[in-house]
């Protein structure tokens, strides 16, 4: 993405050769001041309304790179769009090949909907949504419905990624489908225990996520920026 001072200069001087080219020839048609004020603005804005930020992670057990993980954020207006792809393969007892894919979408810094998906050795293991409708948000997880009883999603685990938890003390788990508790364990570090006992340590700087480290009862996997 070209930065915005950037385009800005570049705009500029578009109108600037326009006007060259018109004052050398009389047959085109001058562009007036006020048109160029509302093209300049519609384009200027429409850079600021849009943003795209990609972060790319690299995943690993025992110090040995098992697989990739990318996390995208798209602000649009009062829209934001996050999704979280990732690929994993590893062995335990035997080969395993993990493909992930998360995605929320946020407006107004409501959780408007958010999906999980994951396959194990190409079968699917997972697929649940979370959606705000008629102001309650409604679940589905495996054709299994359910509800969640808050009435206002504003923070959830993917968003974590670009958001340090400052001063937030709970976390929506869009896997899980409930709310987990925030525990900061040190400067810009912070724990998330598991429904299932397991925990997630984060660690952040300048507000962006540097590292999780996924602690399981049988092993410990670390992600990281690439």
């Amino acid at each position: 993405m070209i930065p915005i001072i950037i385009t800005v200069v570049l705009l500029f001087w578009l109108f600037k050769k326009i006007e060259t080219i018109a004052s050398e020839n009389f047959s085109f048609v001058v562009i007036s001041g006020k048109v160029k004020f509302t093209v300049l603005f519609f384009l200027i804005a429409t850079t600021f309304q849009a943003q795209e930020k990609t972060v790319n992670y690299n995943v690993l057990r025992n110090g040995t790179i098992i697989g990739q993980m990318q996390f995208y954020k798209k602000t649009y207006n009062d829209d934001v769009f996050l999704k979280i792809s990732s690929e994993v393969k590893t062995r335990l007892i035997f080969g395993i090949d993990i493909k992930t894919e998360e995605g929320s979408h946020f407006k107004n810094g409501k959780l408007i909907s958010s999906y999980v998906k994951r396959h194990v050795n190409g079968k699917e293991k997972a697929n649940k949504t979370t959606q705000l409708i008629d102001s309650s948000y409604k679940t589905l997880a495996e054709n299994k419905k359910g509800q969640i009883k808050q009435q206002y999603i504003d923070y959830n685990l993917m968003l974590l990624y670009s958001k340090e938890p400052v001063g937030e003390s709970e976390v929506y788990s869009d896997s899980f489908q409930q709310f987990l508790v925030i525990k900061k364990t040190n400067h810009h570090s912070y724990r998330i225990v598991l429904p299932d006992g397991n925990y997630n340590d984060y660690h952040f700087l300048n507000g962006i996520c540097q590292k999780v480290e996924l602690h399981h009862s049988l092993f410990t996997i670390n992600i990281q920026i690439a």
